[in-house]
């Protein structure tokens, strides 16, 4: 039986969030290229040492943008075919609204990164005289943009959760009790990791830990359990 539009756009919102965290941790653990340990270089020094580490993980860094991207993008058409299999009147507008809202606003941060990191990367300075000037503007650039592109996901976190929270309350006969607890459990994750991200109320580490298993685990089995849910009831669009 051919897999309905809400299916695969769950799949590839699963998979594009999976993606992007397994990379993500491949990069940090050194699986495809190690850094040189530097500890008495200074800034500009390091980063000239780096270049060929940039190079290496430069692939690895990119990829996992551009799955959270691909992750983000595919919201939006899931959010869409979810109120039209479900056939509700209204078709979920305050849900479809908001989800639209974070998934655009999520695929924008996503791929920030990339056009900060990518000069770095491939164009560290001009042979003008003044490589040192250029190295540290550049750093502080990318810094910017980054912490931008931060706050953007914040932003897209939170849109997501009050997206959830409506969902439940627009779709209360397409959620069985134990999905409702799994979506309030995802949007309170999603708002926690964005609010301990912003006040730094925790560690790096824990926050690191929370991103992860929001991104990787609830959210995907989130998606995937719905599109099932909403395909397999009476109500729902068939398969």
């Amino acid at each position: 039986m051919p897999r309905s539009r809400l299916s695969l756009f769950s799949w590839i919102l699963a998979g594009g969030f999976i993606l992007g965290t397994v990379l993500r941790y491949v990069d940090r653990f050194n699986l495809v290229a190690t850094p040189p340990d530097l500890p008495d270089a200074n800034m500009v020094d390091r980063t000239l040492s780096l270049t060929d580490y940039f190079h290496a993980i430069w692939p690895v860094f990119m990829w996992t943008n551009l799955g959270f991207a691909i992750g983000f993008v595919a919201v939006v058409p899931f959010a869409f075919n979810l109120a039209a299999a479900t056939r509700l009147p209204g078709g979920l507008p305050t849900f479809k609204s908001l989800a639209a809202v974070g998934g655009i606003i999520g695929a924008i941060a996503s791929i920030i990164p990339i056009g900060a990191a990518e000069g770095k990367v491939f164009v560290q300075y001009c042979d003008c005289g003044f490589k040192e000037t250029e190295i540290v503007s550049q750093l502080w650039a990318q810094m910017v943009a980054e912490e931008i592109g931060n706050w953007f996901l914040r932003v897209a976190g939170v849109a997501l959760a009050i997206g959830l929270f409506a969902l439940l309350r627009e779709g209360r006969s397409l959620v069985s009790p134990l999905l409702r607890t799994w979506t309030s459990i995802t949007a309170i994750a999603l708002i926690l990791a964005a609010g301990a991200a912003a006040t730094e109320i925790l560690s790096f580490d824990a926050v690191d830990i929370l991103t992860s298993v929001t991104a990787a685990i609830l959210v995907p089995v989130w998606a995937i359990w719905l599109a099932r849910s909403v395909e397999t009831s009476p109500g729902g669009a068939p398969a």
